[in-house]
């Protein structure tokens, strides 16, 4: 083989002698929105102005609308969702792979996931309409404890514990929001909002019952990527909606809420609801070609058009940067991003160039992730496909004056490819400043995944699985996204030496991925609660590469790029659990907030243990422990989000102020009454459900006292056994 016709390139051999962008490619790489009528006469002329009349009807009914939307407000709802477009994103990838025609395999997984939730919307119809039969024209406020449930006949759920109990789920939670739809309009009723007054369970139920075949289409939409091509150049919160990162449940209640309120009772649907195209599919296509031109270009000629056709496709998937690309002009956008490419990689295609990176890839990734491929002459073109991929995003992230500057440009195509190339490419064939050693003296590679259904890949997996050795502080300062360190976590679990050795794996979501595809693939039981958000912090402390997370917990759940985490200890995963549940009660004179803190099994024992010695102090210093920092601080997030999800307007660093605010006064609640509270505690944690949850309940002056942060007193303690979130 001549290395002359594979080595890689500068950006041209046209540029002369000038400056050029260097490649990351070893020189010998290869190798290894009418008049009114006017009045009878003997009609008196009121002498307010109709708009005055018109105002306070439209208060009044912004005020009711607001405070029904407050009573439906649900997160475990929210959470039923995300575990339902989860297990049908899972679902419809699973299928995808079952199908011998690559182009039509899509479109007949989405048939297979459609009749999946389509048995879901026929269930819930059906016990919907039962309590619409069975309530009748009964006064909303009469529903009592327990009769939804016995009408209905459907088991309890105890938990989020496994994607085939997802339908489940969903009824359970479906028959929760008739439970605070009926409960909410009953007790406006009563406080005087006139507009509610006469509703009766029946129709209210009626009403649930026609939205939920609506949101359950959304929840497909959801699930399979699909967004119209007239609104994927939109941007903020329309885009973020369509992209399943927030909106269904909240959607769903102001879908309930004008149904009630207004008598609308249809969920709005999106423009253009026909001829969706799914932007993951697009990409599955895209990715595709390109591979196959890269695997059969020229060595010699700059895949230049080839790269053109390919980067438009990567761009329709990223709505937010569409502002600054329609600023400087997306032809230009295009056309010069894709020369500088081609003049990158142009001596790395062609097939004896994708034969060797394939066998490269094959014995550094594949080999290492237990994976096989009948196809591994594709992996080296398909390597350059996702790192020419991320470069895109990674460039069109630059301000519209950066675009227009020519130097720039090329730097940051030069940069970000050189990074991008590092991160998918073996070191053999890379430069060696870019050869990051990583683990074991090993440099890793990113893998398209998953295999089984290619080319349509939802996401990436780091090749090596990342041994760790954890010792009680790095377990403690590993702070997670529900606020529990990996500490608590680890002794849940039933850790009682230290250090722990583990391991780490790492993955990546694409576009269209969500972690419902992840662990329909990489989970023995499907459970997306085995993945964590990699945070820096937990990239930093965990593997010293805080590089390679996220800055803060808050990330997408289907956002390009975004990275998890899985930790294996004892031979298997650890599974999250949900941390605090908080809500609002806004309708009374005074609000109320009310904080759940869900303690386990094993804290709800050492617990028994403290007051049947009558160590009140050492319970005190239990609960306090998972009153730390971290729990503090995810509090402080959970209240910034609900605090402006109920129009709480408060000045910045309000809602971490008051969750500092609200676990002293949890200790201190906690502390006062224990000595009357210890028999009721001892005997919940001795129960036979899994631990033991206080709530607290703070009450508020007025709204404006909670934007200030300052509850009136310390809040009122119930001890309940079990995990509880209402």
């Amino acid at each position: 083989m001549s290395m002359s016709v594979l080595r890689p390139y500068g950006l041209d051999s046209a540029a002369g002698d000038g400056e050029r962008s260097a490649s990351p490619f070893a020189p010998a790489g290869l190798a290894a929105a009418e008049a009114p009528v006017a009045a009878p006469a003997q009609v008196l002329n009121s002498p307010f102005a109709e708009a005055a009349v018109a105002a306070g009807e439209a208060g009044r009914g912004a005020e009711t609308a607001g405070a029904l939307l407050a009573e439906l407000d649900d997160e475990e709802f929210a959470e039923t969702l995300d575990v339902l477009v989860d297990e049908a994103a899972a679902r419809h990838l699973r299928s995808v792979g079952t199908w011998s025609s690559a182009s039509e395999a899509p479109a007949l997984a989405s048939i297979d996931t459609g009749q999946w939730l389509e048995e879901l919307a026929r269930e819930s119809d059906r016990v919907l309409r039962g309590l619409e039969a069975h309530f009748g024209e009964r006064p909303a406020g009469s529903l009592q404890d327990g009769e939804i449930e016995a009408v209905a006949g459907l088991p309890a759920m105890d938990g989020f514990t496994h994607p085939l109990d997802a339908q489940q789920l969903f009824l359970g939670g479906l028959l929760d929001k008739a439970k605070k739809l009926a409960k909410g309009v009953g007790k406006l009723a009563k406080k005087g909002f006139s507009a509610l007054g006469n509703l009766a369970l029946g129709p209210l139920f009626a009403t649930l019952r026609k939205l939920v075949r609506p949101l359950l289409k959304k929840v497909l939409d959801t699930a399979i990527g699909k967004l119209p091509e007239s609104l994927r150049p939109l941007a903020g919160q329309l885009a973020a909606k369509l992209n399943g990162e927030t909106g269904l449940a909240e959607e769903f209640d102001e879908a309930i809420t004008e149904a009630v309120t207004l008598r609308k009772d249809t969920l709005e649907e999106h423009p253009a609801l026909d001829g969706y195209e799914a932007v993951g599919n697009d990409l599955d296509e895209a990715r595709a070609r390109l591979n196959r031109e890269l695997s059969a270009a020229d060595p010699e000629v700059p895949p230049t058009e080839q790269l053109q056709q390919f980067l438009p496709v990567v761009m329709a998937a990223l709505p937010l940067v569409r502002t600054a690309v329609k600023v400087v002009g997306r032809d230009r956008i295009v056309n010069k991003i894709a020369e500088l490419i081609a003049r990158l990689i142009q001596g790395m295609v062609g097939p004896e160039a994708a034969k060797l990176l394939s066998r490269h890839i094959a014995s550094t990734g594949l080999g290492l992730l237990g994976l096989e491929t009948s196809e591994p002459e594709s992996l080296g073109a398909e390597a350059m496909v996702a790192a020419t991929e991320d470069t895109v995003r990674e460039v069109l992230k630059l301000p519209p004056e950066s675009l227009e500057n020519d130097l720039v440009l090329e730097a940051a195509v030069q940069d970000a490819f050189a990074e991008s190339v590092a991160r998918h490419m073996p070191a053999a064939v890379l430069r060696s400043e870019l050869v990051e050693r990583e683990f074991d003296g090993e440099h890793g590679v990113w893998v398209l995944m998953p295999r089984a259904t290619r080319p349509c890949f939802r996401y990436k997996k780091y090749s090596h699985a990342i041994p760790v050795r954890v010792s009680r502080p790095i377990a403690r300062a590993v702070v997670l996204s529900s606020g529990e360190t990996l500490e608590r976590r680890l002794l849940d679990d039933g850790t009682e030496t230290w250090p722990v050795e583990g391991e780490v794996e790492l993955y990546e979501l694409l576009p269209g991925g969500t972690l419902g595809h992840v662990a329909a693939f990489e989970s023995d039981d499907g459970a997306v609660s085995e993945f964590e958000v990699l945070t820096e912090s937990a990239a930093g402390t965990l593997m010293g590469r805080p590089h390679w997370g996220h800055n803060g917990h808050r990330v997408g759940s289907r956002r390009p790029g975004s990275r998890f985490f899985r930790f294996h200890h004892r031979g298997r995963p650890l599974h999250h659990r949900h941390f605090f549940a908080l809500g609002f009660d806004l309708t009374a004179p005074q609000p109320v907030l009310r904080v759940n803190l869900p303690i386990g099994e094993r804290d709800s024992h050492e617990l028994v243990a403290q007051l049947q010695r009558r160590q009140l102090v050492q319970v005190v210093s239990t609960v306090r422990k998972l009153l730390g920092e971290p729990a503090v601080a995810a509090l402080g997030r959970r209240l910034e989000h609900l605090m402006s999800k109920h129009g709480i307007a408060a000045p910045a660093g309000a809602a971490q102020a008051l969750a500092g605010t609200l676990a002293g006064g949890m200790l201190r609640s906690l502390a006062q009454q224990l000595p009357a509270a210890a028999a009721t505690l001892a005997q919940a944690a001795q129960d036979p459900a899994s631990g033991v949850t206080l709530t607290f309940t703070f009450a508020f002056t007025d709204r404006a006292a909670v934007a200030a942060g300052t509850p009136a007193g310390d809040p009122a303690l119930t001890v309940r056994a079990g995990q509880h979130r209402d």
